[in-house]
């Protein structure tokens, strides 16, 4: 079911680890909206509560909502284990292969002559855990969203960039346009 299959560019250029806990903590960040629906749905229950259990209703229920907290947490945290290890990204000689997921997986193949553009950036959480984001462009709408290899340290941004910019200067040549810079 899991793919661990790791490519020569995910050996050369590796994901960190620290993108499990920065994925987690963003994904727990916006949880809190949750836990306070949570509250609000409860709030009606609070007088047969307090009938069951007595006076102590509220302790009780925020006990609840941590433990419900608490699970998510944890099991945000497998699972983006296991997206981490499911990650995979190769170069060929003639294109990029990116798959992620871990229950469908969402794979693109970009060739190097379709890529317009390869940029690095950061978002708040990036900056605080040291990670970046490679993306690449081209003309279609799936390369916003899936044509990035996220969660990268900086070395292995710019190997990633440069060896992916050495393959469009070669693939350009090639074919006979001549790069100007």
């Amino acid at each position: 079911m899991f793919n661990l299959t790791v490519s020569n560019a995910r050996t050369n250029f590796p994901l960190s680890p620290k993108k499990i806990i920065k994925k987690t903590i963003s994904k727990a960040m916006a949880l809190p909206w949750i836990y306070l629906f949570l509250g609000a749905f409860f709030a009606p229950a609070y007088p047969l509560l307090r009938n069951i259990f007595g006076t102590s209703t509220i302790p009780i229920i925020i006990i609840f909502i941590i433990i419900l907290f608490l699970l998510n947490v944890l099991w945000t945290y497998i699972y983006e284990g296991w997206y981490f290890n499911t990650y995979f990204y190769e170069l060929t000689e003639s294109f990029i292969v990116i798959r992620k997921g871990v229950f469908s997986n969402q794979e693109i193949t970009i060739p190097y002559d379709r890529i317009q553009d390869v940029y690095v950036d950061q978002d708040i959480i990036d900056r605080i855990f040291g990670l970046y984001d490679v993306h690449l462009s081209s003309a279609t709408m799936s390369s916003s969203w899936l044509a990035h290899i996220d969660g990268v340290e900086q070395a292995a941004a710019d190997g990633l960039k440069q060896a992916l910019l050495s393959k469009l200067q070669r693939g350009q040549t090639s074919n006979g346009n001549k790069i100007t810079q």
